[in-house]
């Protein structure tokens, strides 16, 4: 029932929220979870806030790409809106630069859902933005409304109206979700993208997502790769840093054994459906996550200084796709490196999420508006 829940939610957010038409000459980054605090000790964003002004205003503003800011931008759970906007005025300055271009969206989640009571904000709030390609779409969205108490709640309703009206911060002492609460949330979300036939972009879990995969996935996919392509060996020294990769993540994660893997794990069918992508959270340890849209394809990008990455084993290594197509990209003017994960085709994604919504009654289609 509750993903009978969140696949009406999800249909309701992109039948009512604004839509752009995807082209060839389409440009957008999508970040999420930035959780903006007061620039002190406990804000977690506050060490990557040179890298953030270098790497936005210096790349992704003169390239031409639109900003989608899809969730948790500011931690109101935690700090107050006036101390959060006081500790980083040029970050909001340069979304301003954006707007200014008509290049910004910012929607909501769970942790700045209280914005949409501020009448000073500067910015339009959403839940939801639709990206439509020539057959069927991407729903951009926060993906807080697969856990309690959002399950099934399009919008504003009885229940969350009493959180909305306090502005006190500090009104969620906990951590966030735990792994298995994460690994439900996905669960969900990866059911109700795939039951209503469209491609799903979200954060709030905080686990990097590509075509439902996680990281951990891909590299298991790469290692079977690499042996079925030279069971006699051959690139030995990437096969065993993946292997050691994979025993680390088994072993981080055999503390909780209900977590199941992604990807065919959310479903009883062998294969996953594409439908499913999340950057994670902006500042991870490996740098800033970003998911991009340019050129018909979608991208899983990471930035990183060049110095940290040339001490990495797997610099720059597309798992599941092969070694690079080229070096890690620097950017002019700094110490920072562009690396390109993973990347699809976003018509070849669309059509493989209708073909897996085919065994549904409902598909992509009939939520857009024509």
């Amino acid at each position: 029932m509750k993903t009978d829940a969140l696949a009406a939610s999800l249909t309701e957010i992109a039948g009512r929220g604004p839509s752009e038409a995807l082209g060839e000459a389409s440009r957008y980054v999508i970040v999420a979870d930035l959780r903006m605090g007061d620039g002190g000790k406990k804000d977690e964003l506050a060490g990557s806030k040179k890298a953030l002004m270098s790497i936005f205003g210096r790349w992704y503003l003169p390239e031409g790409y639109t900003l989608v800011l899809n969730g948790d931008i500011e931690d109101l759970r935690n700090f107050w809106i006036k101390d959060i906007v006081a500790a980083w005025p040029e970050l909001y300055a340069l979304f301003d630069a954006f707007a200014e271009r008509g290049r910004l969206w910012k929607i909501v989640g769970e942790r700045d859902l209280s914005l949409l009571r501020l009448r000073s904000y500067p910015y339009e709030l959403l839940h939801g933005l639709r990206l439509d390609g020539d057959k069927n779409s991407i729903l951009v969205t926060h993906g807080h409304q697969a856990s309690p108490p959002f399950v099934g709640r399009d919008y504003l309703s009885d229940c969350i109206r009493p959180w909305l009206g306090s502005s006190r911060p500090s009104m969620s002492k906990g951590k966030g979700l735990g792994e298995w609460e994460r690994y439900k949330a996905e669960r969900r979300l990866y059911r109700a993208a795939s039951r209503i036939g469209m491609a799903t972009i979200t954060g709030h879990t905080l686990r990097p997502l590509f075509e439902s995969f996680t990281r951990r996935d891909f590299v298991i996919r790469e290692v079977e790769r690499l042996f079925d392509k030279n069971p006699q060996g051959g690139d030995e020294g990437v096969v065993d840093a993946l292997i050691d990769l994979c025993r680390r993540e088994a072993k981080r994660r055999a503390s909780d054994p209900r977590v199941s893997l992604s990807g065919p794990g959310y479903d009883d069918r062998e294969r996953a459906s594409p439908c499913l992508f999340c950057p994670g959270r902006i500042a991870g340890v490996r740098g800033l996550r970003v998911i991009e849209i340019a050129g018909g394809a979608l991208r899983f990008a990471r930035w990183a200084k060049a110095d940290r990455e040339s001490t990495r084993p797997l610099s720059g290594y597309r798992i599941g796709s092969g070694p690079p197509k080229s070096a890690p990209l620097p950017l002019e003017g700094t110490p920072y490196v562009r690396i390109e994960s993973r990347s699809a085709a976003i018509r070849d994604i669309l059509d493989r999420v209708e073909a897996f919504a085919s065994d549904h009654d409902t598909v992509g289609s009939e939520v857009r508006e024509d």
